[in-house]
């Protein structure tokens, strides 16, 4: 859920350590060691920021780029920063949004954490890493969309922290806080007035917000405002996929990487008006009184609409901030010139069930029954059948979490991908993660989130993860290594990986990231042209998140 929210096929260490060498000579020059003494001060638009050196590059944490949205703003669109005289030292990461503690049972805390940075509603907050300022230089910037669905998490988790992709690939990187749930997608409806209008929105509408902010003050920190890519995985991938579709975000980002989010559809008005007037229901409220919801304390409301669940929170399609879904049924025209990499990892739903205490336990009646209910009684053996021949050593528990990673988010990645193609305007670039973690004795495989440590190339705090050595090493240096090429130039190739075709549906050519990278054109054929004919005649069935997530109640 983190970032929702085995035996391991590694080669040896040595192979690693040389293909890691290998790899080396990919990557851009190191930038000089950042100032120790008298770090920089930047000049934005809102004042003045002293930055500090961290490993070898300068941060600069808890940067405003909004106004505090509790109050009278609650709701309401993002307003401007107040500015500030003086020089105020960037040094610390700002409040994430309200949420609900995430208690998790010991094995998924082992794996998974969230940041405790303090909450509050003043949290439009944003982060920059930069290996230089002042330099006059135009380095790529990277802008990530934190996971965890619409509903929880931050930037400031620690598998995000930008020093050493920044340093490394020579990129200015940004994460950032936003609203979430109940604070940030709530819809109101035309009962609450007009000044109310997104307020289903306004979570999307404060990382419009940032983006704004990044496109008139990164040059003062070294980096390109017309190269800017948004990147984000689970719902920060369904974020990216969001802000493709919105004509606010027209213009602020050049690139787009969506991983294990590919959101083809978002939600409706519908769906949300009836989250909404539970919540009145709840409360106590009648429906329209704002005023009533606006004068609740924060944790009151956070708690009240936490009730309502993980998945009750997204943006929806109200025809004007959001015209349209963002590739259903078609790919929206407002970014078929933006070049795009989408993908998944191989096992992702072990870590969405890995907090589910039956799940190792699964008989094969429990396999029929559950999978029935993801693809209807009738075409649960079926389905099995296929996938059993695709593994036959595998036990009901993995069976069943391929068939739940496919339906979930490998087929929505190929639908996107397709789709994103059929535009012909720029290309798309399809890739899949097939390196298993060896934690928990090997039993996640390439789970949910796999690759965080590796993008940020930040091994050395996540063990509980991916855990440590050569191959975890080689990994980071692959996937940070293309991420940032394809921020640079479009295109993911690097030199000493084998190069990387952009996606197309006549050789379906997809990049397998794993110790020893491979292109394999039209892997999984078979799971996948099940997956395509189901699309093409929908059967009933249960949302399979949404099983695992019933009966999980935030309070």
């Amino acid at each position: 859920m983190s970032h929702l929210f085995a035996f391991t096929g590694a080669a040896s260490a040595s192979a690693a350590v040389l293909f890691a060498t290998v790899l080396a000579v990919a990557l851009p020059p190191s930038p000089a060691r950042a100032q120790e003494a008298a770090p920089p001060i930047v000049t934005t638009a809102e004042g003045q920021l002293q930055g500090v050196p961290s490993r070898g590059v300068l941060s600069f944490l808890g940067i405003h780029y909004g106004a505090d949205t509790g109050g009278a703003n609650r709701f309401l669109p993002p307003a401007p920063p107040p500015s500030w005289g003086g020089v105020r030292v960037a040094d610390r990461m700002g409040d994430r949004c309200p949420q609900p503690p995430v208690n998790m049972p010991p094995e998924m805390a082992s794996v998974l954490s969230f940041s405790d940075l303090p909450t509050s509603e003043d949290c439009l907050v944003l982060n920059v890493w930069t290996p230089a300022v002042a330099d006059n230089a135009k380095r790529p910037v990277m802008v990530w969309l934190h996971g965890g669905g619409f509903f929880l998490g931050s930037g400031g988790d620690k598998y995000y922290e930008g020093s050493n992709l920044s340093r490394g690939q020579d990129v200015v990187v940004v994460t950032l806080n936003h609203r979430l749930n109940v604070f940030g997608y709530l819809q109101l409806g035309p009962e609450a007035g007009p000044e109310y209008a997104d307020s289903n929105l306004a979570g999307m509408l404060d990382i419009v917000a940032a983006l704004k902010w990044v496109k008139a003050n990164i040059a003062q920190f070294g980096g390109d405002p017309d190269n800017v890519t948004i990147f984000g995985q689970s719902g920060g991938g369904s974020k990216v996929s969001t802000l493709l579709a919105m004509p606010a975000a027209q213009g602020l980002f050049a690139k787009a990487i969506i991983e294990s989010g590919a959101a083809v559809k978002v939600g409706t008005v519908e769906a949300a008006t009836a989250t909404r007037d539970k919540l009145y229901t709840q409360l106590g409220l009648q429906i329209g009184d704002v005023a009533g919801l606006r004068a609740l304390p924060t944790d009151t409301l956070m708690r009240a609409g936490a009730r309502a669940g993980l998945l009750a929170y997204m943006p929806a399609v109200d025809g004007e901030t959001l015209p349209t879904n963002p590739f259903d049924p078609v790919g929206s025209p407002l970014s078929a010139n933006v070049p795009i990499m989408v993908g998944s990892t191989k096992d992702e739903a072990t870590n969405v069930v890995l907090s589910d205490p039956t799940w190792q336990t699964m008989t094969e009646e429990d396999l029929v029954t559950r999978v029935g209910g993801m693809v209807g009684p009738q075409e649960a053996a079926n389905t099995i059948a296929l996938y059993r021949a695709q593994a036959p050593n595998d036990r009901p528990m993995h069976l069943y979490t391929s068939i739940m990673t496919d339906m979930m988010f490998t087929s929505s990645s190929i639908t996107l991908a397709e789709r994103k193609y059929a535009q012909r305007a720029a290309p798309v670039y399809m890739y899949k993660i097939d390196w298993n973690s060896p934690v928990l004795g090997g039993k996640l495989r390439s789970p949910h989130a796999v690759e965080l440590p590796f993008i940020f190339d930040n091994v050395d705090v996540s063990a509980g993860l991916v855990g440590a050595g050569p191959d975890q090493d080689a990994m980071a240096r692959l996937m940070s290594a293309t991420f940032a090429a394809f921020a640079r130039t479009g295109n993911p190739s690097i030199p000493g990986a084998p190069a990387w075709p952009a996606y197309t549906p006549q050789t379906r050519e997809t990049f397998i990231y794993d110790v020893h990278p491979t292109v394999v054109s039209d892997p999984d054929s078979q799971l996948r042209t099940y997956w395509a004919e189901r699309a093409a005649r929908p059967q009933p069935g249960e949302s399979p998140i949404q099983s695992v997530m019933d009966g999980k109640k935030f309070e």
